[in-house]
């Protein structure tokens, strides 16, 4: 299997660090963290599967897909990666040339399930359920016990800690940007907020990140700052939580 081989194009690095991990296990993989890399990647080499982000700086994955396929770099499938599932339907991915399409938060094993129909099988255009349901927890342990199957619990404990990191810059960024009520910055924010703490299980931290990102783009200004309130009560809880938990002892 390890003759198969996946250019994956990410620009969040906790997201492309998961992907890494996941496919390193069963393909070859490269990396780029935007349309461009990408661009210049499939100018060396031939890969088998595309994952391709939509939204990354310098060039998005929409627009990297149309110029891949002008410039005939590459005839391999394309699978899209977004978690604006609300403002895109699969039908319009679809429509646009690429073969699937995955939501952010991935579930490590409809990920790989999608992964492998492509590079094991040769198949097009599969559709699969991407419907989650979503317990109001501090982390889902169902998602936990699926990144653990896949990967050490010194990994996942390190995407864990990696994300407390991420999770404390992203509410420093908040604090300095507030007060011009930057609405393309602030919900940029909390979209990457919500693909992380979605992917990683940080359910309670995923919700309020939905509604952050909803609120900010409505400009209700009151509502964002009693849900980035709650937002910082929550991160207290999460950080405490993965210092204790037991989960984790090797």
């Amino acid at each position: 299997m390890k003759s198969k081989k996946v250019l994956i194009v990410e620009d969040n690095d906790l997201n492309r660090k998961l992907f890494e991990n996941l496919i390193g296990q069963y393909w070859s993989y490269k990396s780029a963290i935007n349309g461009i890399e990408a661009i210049n990647l499939l100018n060396q080499e031939t890969f088998d599967l595309i994952l391709m982000d939509i939204q990354m700086p310098k060039m998005d994955g929409i627009t990297a897909l149309k110029k891949i396929r002008q410039l005939e770099l590459s005839n391999s499938p394309v699978v899209a990666v977004s978690a604006y599932a609300e403002e895109f339907d699969k039908a319009e991915f679809l429509q646009m040339g690429f073969n699937d399409f995955l939501t952010k938060p991935i579930r490590t094993k409809r990920f790989l399930e999608i992964l492998k129909i492509y590079l094991e099988t040769g198949l097009e255009e599969i559709s699969i359920s991407d419907e989650i349901e979503v317990p109001n927890v501090l982390l889902d342990q169902n998602v936990v016990s699926q990144l653990m199957k896949y990967n050490s619990k010194e990994t996942v404990k390190k995407v864990l800690n990696d994300f407390a990191l991420e999770l404390t810059k992203l509410v420093e960024k908040y604090h300095k940007v507030i007060n011009s009520k930057n609405t393309s910055e602030l919900a940029e924010i909390f979209h990457t907020l919500k693909g992380n703490s979605g992917t990683i299980g940080a359910n309670s931290i995923y919700l309020i990140a939905i509604d952050l990102e909803s609120f900010t783009k409505k400009k209700e200004w009151p509502e964002v700052e009693k849900l980035f309130s709650k937002l910082e009560k929550e991160k207290k809880l999460f950080e405490n939580f993965i210092k204790e938990a037991t989960i984790f002892e090797l």
